[in-house]
Formats: C-alpha cells, structure tokens, sequence
C-alpha cells in the first residue's frame, strides 16, 4: 500500500479531534483565553446545546489587529517562545491549537477591541470552516467576543456522537461552575437558550459560589482549610462527612487555578476520609492547590485535563494532612432532625420486657463473654447519616510533619459530650433494640451503636499494637505452600517486610511459589490463606503509597470479627466501660468502615414535634 501526504484541511479535522470533541471542549479553550487575557466578566451563550451557538464574551486585554490572524494559525501563541517556557508556564492556553482547531470545524466571528490601543474601534475577523476573510474595523467594547457557529457541520461523525442538548448543555453548566469556583474574583454567566442558568458575582466569595451550586445543607456542612507545607498552599472548603457522595465527581481542585484530574490527589483525599465514609461513597471537597510551576508539568495531555508532579508522594502528603487535621479538629457527631411525622400512639406501647422495643435500665452487672455472644449482625445502620473523624495516626511514615502549618478554623468551643471520663452529666437512659445505648447529655439525646463502638475500640488497640512493633506472630502447622501469579509474587517481594511487619513469617520461592509458616496472632484460624491472599493483591493493585492503607482496611475486618454484635443486651457497667474505653479513642466518632458510633438528637427537635415549639 503506497504512503501518501494528507492534505490540509484533513490535517487540521484529524487534530481539532484531539482538542475539540465536544461544545464543552469549545468553551473550556475559548473561558481559558479570556482568563490568560485577566477578563473580570465572561458570559457565555449557548444555543441547541452549543451545536447552533457557542459565544464567549469577555472584558479582557483584547487583541491588537496584527495579532488576529496570527491567533488562528496552528502552533501560534503568545504564551511560549522556546522549550524552556514549558518549565514555568502559568496560563491556561499554550500549545496554539485551540483557535486553529475550532475554526476548522465551524464559522468563527471574532470581534475585539484591544485595552492597549488607543483607538474608537476595534476589529472584526471571520473564518469559515477554515476560509478567512479580511480583518475589518467595527465599533466594539473593550476585550473580545468570539461566536463558534455551526459547530461540526462540516465533520458529521463527530456531530452525530455528541449527547443530545440536554446533556452537552449539562456538560458545559458544569464546566463553567468549576471555572467560578477557581477564579472567584471573576463574574461567569451562562445562558442557555436565551435563558440564564448560572453566574456568579466576581466578589471572590468562593464559599457563596458552593452554596449557589450545592445549596444550604452543603454550606451548613462546609470546613475552610488554609495550609502550606512544602512550598505547597492549599486552601478552599471540605465537607463534612455527612455530605456522601456515590461518585467522585465532587472531588474538585485546581492546580494553580488549572481544573485537572489526578489519580495522585484523589487518593489523598479519599485516603484522609477513609475512615469516615462508608465503602464506595465519596466526599465533596474544593480545594485551590498552588505549586511553584517547575515542579508540575501541564504539557501532558492534549486537553491539559492532566499533570505530571515532579513528587507525587510530596503532593499526596499534603493534601491528606490538610484534610486529616482540619477533620481531626471538627466535632463531628451529627444532630439528626425527627422527620416522622406520625403522632404516637401511647396505648401502642408494651410493657413487656421480651419486647424488642423495651428499654433495658439496672441490668444485672456481668461481664461481656464474646464467645456467648450473637452472631446476628443483620441490624441495618446504612439509614443512619455517615459521621466519623479520622484516625489520629499519621500514615505516611517516615515523613517529616515538624513544620506543616496547621491553621485549623472552626474549633469546637462548646463543653463535648466526648469527655476522657463519664460524669454525672452523662445520664444513662438504657439500650434500646438490645443494639442502640441511649444516653443525655445537656439538651441533648445521644445514641451509640454498640457494636461499631466495641468495634472501633478493637480497631485502634490492634492499630496501636502495630504501630508500636508489638504484633505477635502464630505459627501455623502444616505450612501453607501457595502458587501465586507473577504480579502477585512480584508485589509480594517488593513489600515482604511490610508483611514482616504485621506478623507474617513468609520464606520467597522461586517460580512464584512461597511458604508461609505464621500469621499474625490476630488473624490466626481467621481464613488466613485467603487474607493472606487478599492482601497481597491489595499491594499489586495499590502501589507503595497504599500499602499502609491496604493493611489498614484487613485489620479492621479482623477488629469487626471480635466486636459485640447487634441484639446482643448489656448491663449499665458494661455500657458504662464501653463508653469509657471509646471516648479515650482518638477518634471516637466512626467505626472504621465509615459507619457512626453516635448520633444526636436536641431537645429542641423533641419539644418541635410535642407541639412545645414553634
């Protein structure tokens, strides 16, 4: 088959594909620039999804008449002059394909009257599916409106895979929300169809922005954080474990004002909320991360959508510690609302003590003996609202936090129901489903699942155990012979003294084959082939800065295991030890699969529903 030169205009469709493939894709490039140009205010217009009409209008520097033309040429820019620019660049647009790729699949009208020059009039320039017309004087504003017309009419495909109106119009509302929240000082409207479907002040009240996207309950949840470590700043708001999300996509952050995904920082941020949220839910952060330019590299990918850190341990470490201290430092019992609008019925209540309803008060004083315990875990808590506060470990070892500025806001002032010791402020009312323990406190009601409690106090004594180099091997007869893949007997050598570490006396074969002669002490007779197995794959999947992690997640199921179970009654001694073993946990608010220990209810919420209030 002959090799053959494609021509021009082929070209440029084939690389507006790697830039353009969306509306949305037209507005990010188009917002960019009038960012780079320092626009104060940008409106942006859409008609039947972006396809009929993409308009960007913007107050900024503007261009000069030599400049227009250049501006649309491929690989023209005014951001770069040499390879060494790409070093330290700091604007959003750089590589001068965008205006190149655009006017190849639609009819582009630019008008633009330049800050600099001192004239009456300003410029207007068209490009036709690529064919240019004459640069001509027209009266205009200050700064620049471009108008995309027609988008992919010329390249039918790429029309026909776009998502409908509906959701490109989604697609692009989205985009510019994130773009208000990483330039607050800037004022972004929207219109959509003729009608307006977002802006925002420019007053640089980021808070404000949040609260227009997401709302009061978001607002009333947010956590501001403002630190630097490292020649790294990170400031902007983190919710509350009780704002759960069932995807990523509320994990927000900007780069140097630059909205990106990475893998690196959303593992820091689901690693700092680990323990507090449930599996597979996710937090809502919105974090405006700075970095001194030569130490992040945009010049990755074609959409700059991703970046490459010149230390992604650095970049993880500081953003887990930002939103693992502000957390750490934050009250986080949530105060439930009564919903239930039914009115009791007194009669409807039974005085029976074989009636799961009936409140257990001055039980006979025994102790807990697990191996009488129920094995019933079937009691649902997925209903109850997600609180927690993180560990207070620091699971980066080996990394110096001596100077991390740690200006934590929002202190808790008022006297805690969390206290070292139990007080006679603390009333205990009785256990409730044989599950819940129902204590007051002040105005307040408080609930405690007893088996996330116990389960949480088994957590961290095994936690504490090996962090302190106190695990204690078993030896197991026979040995354990296990054939493993190739990527499992590579991630297994890589981190066989992690796996020292915790317990495990683990000889390497050859030919993927190992022995395993002991297990930790804890894990003993608990289907230690099989964790054993699972966490090895856990290192294969996570890479160096999760190996902690993994190992983290496997001693909570063991800490589950051991725990006093659901329907399972108590006496108030013991109710009592339990509350004095959990509220000496650093982190007393969660068990640590994310489930709550404790919930409240006021007085005030009581008296609401008995018609006292109004």
């Amino acid at each position: 088959m002959a090799i053959k030169l494609l021509d021009k205009n082929t070209i440029s469709k084939i690389a507006a594909g790697e830039v353009i493939e969306n509306p949305a894709s037209v507005v990010k490039e188009l917002v960019e620039n009038a960012i780079d140009a320092k626009a104060s205010n940008i409106v942006i217009e859409l008609k039947e999804g972006g396809t009929r009409l993409i308009k960007v209008v913007d107050d900024g520097m503007g261009f000069a008449k030599e400049d227009i033309k250049l501006a649309f040429l491929q690989h023209a820019t005014s951001k770069l002059s040499s390879i060494v620019d790409l070093d330290t660049i700091k604007s959003f647009g750089f590589r001068g394909e965008a205006l190149s790729s655009i006017a190849s699949v639609s009819k582009v009208v630019l008008v633009t009257k330049s800050r600099e020059e001192n004239k009456t009039y300003g410029y207007r320039y068209c490009i036709d599916f690529g064919n240019e017309t004459d640069v001509e004087e027209i009266a205009s504003n200050i700064g620049t409106s471009i108008e995309v017309i027609d988008l992919f009419k010329n390249v039918p495909v790429r029309k026909k895979f776009l998502k409908g109106f509906p959701k490109e119009n989604a697609l692009v509302e989205d985009l510019v929300m994130k773009f208000a929240m990483s330039n607050p000082n800037i004022a972004f409207t929207l219109i959509v169809d003729g009608r307006t479907k977002f802006s925002s002040t420019g007053n640089n009240d980021l808070k404000s922005i949040i609260y227009s996207i997401y709302g009061r309950e978001v607002l009333d949840s947010l956590i501001y954080v403002d630190n630097e470590f490292s020649n790294v700043a990170i400031k902007g708001y983190i919710a509350k474990p009780i704002v759960v999300r069932n995807t990523k996509n509320d994990e927000i952050y900007f780069v140097n004002k630059r909205y990106i995904k990475s893998k690196v920082i959303n593992k820091a941020i689901e690693g700092a909320y680990e323990e507090y949220l449930m599996q597979h839910k996710f937090p809502l952060v919105v974090l405006d991360i700075d970095i001194d330019s030569s130490k992040v590299d945009v010049n990755v990918h074609p959409k700059k959508m991703e970046v490459r850190f010149s230390s992604d341990e650095l970049i993880y470490m500081c953003v887990y510690n930002v939103i693992h201290d502000a957390l750490k430092n934050e009250n986080l019992i949530h105060e439930e609302k009564l919903v239930v609008d039914d009115i009791v019925n007194i009669d409807s209540i039974q005085d029976n003590e074989s009636d799961s309803s009936y409140i257990a008060l001055n039980m006979p004083d025994e102790r807990i003996e697990l191996s009488k315990q129920s094995h019933d875990q079937n009691v649902s808590v997925d209903s109850l609202p997600s609180l927690s506060k993180l560990l207070n470990y620091n699971l980066k070892e080996g990394l110096n936090l001596s100077n991390f500025n740690n200006n934590i806001s929002n202190k808790v002032e008022e006297k805690s129901f969390i206290q070292k010791s139990l007080t006679e402020d603390h009333r205990y009312i009785g256990q409730i489903f044989n599950t819940y323990i129902l204590i007051e406190f002040e105005d307040k009601l408080y609930i405690i699942d007893q088996h996330a409690a116990h389960e949480k106090i088994n957590f961290e004594r095994i936690m504490k155990s090996y962090n302190e180099g106190n695990v204690v091997s078993q030896k197991i007869f026979p040995s354990i012979i296990l054939k493993l893949t190739p990527l499992q007997y590579e991630a297994l050598a890589s981190n066989i003294d992690a796996f020292t570490k915790i317990g495990f006396e683990i000889e390497l074969f050859g030919d993927n084959d190992i022995k395993v002669d002991a297990v930790p002490y804890n894990i003993f007779n608990i289907g230690n082939e099989k964790l054993l197995l699972d966490m090895i794959d856990s290192f294969a999947d996570a890479g160096n800065k999760e190996q902690y992690s993994s190992i983290v997640e496997k001693i909570a199921s063991i800490s589950c295991k051991k725990a006093i179970k659901a329907n399972y009654i108590l006496s108030e001694n013991e109710v009592k030890q339990l509350l004095r073993d959990l509220f000496k946990l650093d982190n007393p608010y969660n068990c640590p699969h994310g489930r709550p220990t404790i919930i409240s209810l006021s007085k005030y919420e009581f008296e609401k529903k008995f018609g006292r209030v109004v």
